[in-house]
């Protein structure tokens, strides 16, 4: 089974160079609002492929990035010149016994890195950078755009955005101003 998961994790791993090769030639790589976007990384301190990543938002928008397949990377996310934050410190698996290549498996398990940024309306172009690989090769990740909305910042899930919010007003009135009231937090 471990070397099935392995050659599945070459083969899109190879798919993602290509496409990343194809999109560097084109200067980035546009995201479709609510999809899955993998990206390949080397180690530590190298961009991601096909960074940046771009989309345009008619208001408040939320950037997730996630860690795949092996635990123990992260990633530094910004958007232009503006840093908005790094994924999740966990400990590091560097035996790979647990291997999940679901981006939304690996969002909901703390195990895994991950991170969700929030960005005001406008055009964005999300850059990537493996600020921890502990694997020398690198590996593959997943980020997405979606919009945010008020009730996404309710039950607590003000709390789990980065920059941070003050409180659950705080969230709502960024949504509600589409950004132009920055986290206070």
């Amino acid at each position: 089974m471990r070397t099935t998961v392995f050659l599945k994790s070459l083969v899109l791993a190879c798919a993602i160079v290509i496409a990343g090769v194809a999109a560097t030639k084109a200067g980035a790589t546009p995201l479709a609002v609510g999809s899955w976007q993998p990206f390949f990384f080397g180690p530590a301190g190298s961009t991601a492929t096909g960074s940046p990543f771009t989309f345009t938002s008619s208001g408040a928008a939320v950037v997730t990035v996630t860690d795949a397949f092996c635990r123990g990377d992260r990633f530094t996310v910004s958007d232009g010149a503006t840093t908005l934050g790094t994924t999740a410190l966990v400990v590091v698996d560097l035996a790979c016994t647990t291997v999940v290549s679901d981006p939304d498996v690996t969002l909901a398990d703390p195990g895994y890195s991950s991170g969700r940024f929030v960005v005001g309306t406008g055009a964005h172009s999300i850059g990537i950078v493996a600020s921890t690989s502990p694997f020398d090769g690198g590996g593959t990740a997943y980020l997405r755009y979606d919009v945010l909305n008020a009730s996404m910042c309710k039950k607590s899930g003000w709390m789990t955005f980065q920059p941070a919010f003050k409180n659950q007003g705080d969230c709502v009135s960024f949504v509600a101003t589409g950004g132009g009231n920055e986290p206070a937090g």
